[in-house]
């Protein structure tokens, strides 16, 4: 066994030539990983170790020697002590093929998949001003912000680069003087709600026309102030979110999601491509939809003429997906639970009910996780279309779900987080004729 390989804070140089799901450049110095932020793939840099570890390191850039054509100043002031946008130093269209090539690697390294169909990052609305909600933290002086990167320290933020103009807005009228520790602001056309965490001191509640709430301790909130619902359209159905609901960073990200999962929905009653055959019509098609939320794609398979099933953990998500499926007039049978013991009560026999011809999935940040993916595998469905938050939680469950049977026909990367390395990616998987 090779002993380890120590390095020490020396300032030196090195070639990057990696590049992280998490958003580093990638080093390799003694043969050993570094990590640096705020690196490109081609540059030359001089950097410091930080964090020194058995297998890699984590380095501090000091100066970018040979920079990449790619590289271009951060549209943002606050960048880079803002740990919100960690990507600004690359160009709009060099941060998508960073996002593919970060997808691609994962399924082939991790979900151990060969030459994976990954398409190209598509662009997604704006690359600024895209976001509806935000939870920003205050500093020691109230200044609201976001925290530095790798750390719990708060840079105050006036204007924020991403914020949707109606957001910002809102953050503006809540101001910086409300003794408040967290503020969660989220605004849609003329709705708009924020919800204030009290700090340790006296609390002063802002005034305006948005709703307001006061979040507990134990996380949940109550209403001073309207309902803190937001109703936002999305493919011809009117969502409400309620205030404490799961919902996407903005509307062009919803509607390019349920776009993207119709189409291969749509797939399953043509030939089993991707739909494109002109085959939009799902009548007939038994569809669940697992970790439905509010029904975003609930709603619209069901109008597309699917027989859907949409299963949520999150009680005011669920109770929203009903509401929202009845307002809409449109039949969709909503189950409160985790989508796990749901699952697992179908396979035993516990819930009867026909066999999915069609999954769509839309797990957390962790993903489905090997349990959930074999109910999957046990049900088996023709189609299963899987909406990913992140790349290496994606590469997890596909390797389960091709082990078991499945072949990945499809993986599109939308690029919904623009100055961030975060990517969503619809990847559809067919069942492998036997």
């Amino acid at each position: 066994m090779s002993p380890r390989t120590h390095l020490d804070g020396t300032p030196r140089q090195a070639r990057i030539d990696g590049f992280t799901h998490g958003g580093e450049g990638v080093a390799r110095i003694d043969g050993k990983a570094v990590f640096v932020p705020g690196a490109l793939p081609d540059e030359t840099v001089t950097l410091e170790v930080v964090d020194d570890r058995k297998r890699w390191a984590r380095a501090r850039l000091l100066e970018v020697v040979e920079p990449s054509p790619d590289r271009v100043e951060p549209p943002c002031p606050y960048v880079p002590e803002c740990g919100g946008c960690d990507l600004q130093h690359a160009s709009v269209d060099a941060q998508r093929r960073l996002k593919t090539r970060v997808v691609t690697e994962q399924l082939t390294r991790l979900g151990r998949l060969e030459d994976p169909p990954v398409e190209p990052c598509q662009a997604v609305g704006p690359a600024t001003g895209y976001r509806m909600q935000a939870r920003l933290h205050a500093d020691d002086e109230g200044r609201l912000g976001f925290h530095r990167a790798g750390s719990d320290e708060v840079v105050a933020v006036d204007t924020c680069l991403v914020l949707r103009e109606e957001t910002q807005a809102l953050r503006e009228t809540v101001g910086d003087a409300t003794g408040a520790d967290e503020v969660t602001v989220r605004a849609h056309r003329d709705r708009a709600v924020a919800t204030i965490a009290p700090g340790p001191g006296p609390l002063e509640l802002p005034d305006g026309t948005f709703d307001l709430r006061l979040e507990q301790p134990d996380g949940t909130a109550v209403a001073m102030r309207g309902t803190g619902d937001v109703t936002v359209e999305v493919a011809g159905v009117e969502l409400t979110v309620p205030a404490d609901a799961f919902f996407q960073v903005g509307p062009d990200a919803a509607a390019a999601l349920v776009t993207h999962v119709l189409e291969a929905v749509a797939g399953t009653a043509g030939d089993g491509s991707d739909g494109s055959d002109g085959s939009d019509g799902l009548d007939g098609l038994e569809i669940w939809d697992l970790y439905a939320g509010v029904g975003l794609f609930s709603l619209p398979l069901a109008g597309a003429g699917g027989r859907v099933l949409a299963v949520e953990g999150h009680a005011a998500g669920a109770n929203a997906a009903a509401d929202n499926a009845a307002a809409n007039g449109l039949d969709v049978e909503v189950v409160t639970g985790e989508v796990g013991r749901v699952l697992g009560r179908i396979r035993r026999g516990e819930d009867p009910r026909p066999r999915p011809d069609v999954v769509v999935l839309d797990p957390p940040r962790t993903g489905a996780g090997e349990r959930t993916v074999g109910d999957l595998l046990a049900l088996a469905p023709r189609r299963i279309v899987y909406v990913a938050c992140d790349p290496a939680a994606l590469a997890r469950d596909a390797n389960h779900l091709v082990t078991g049977g499945y072949r990945l026909h499809r993986a599109v990367p939308l690029d919904l987080f623009p100055m961030t390395h975060h990517v969503e990616v619809v990847a559809t998987f067919d069942a492998q004729m036997v």
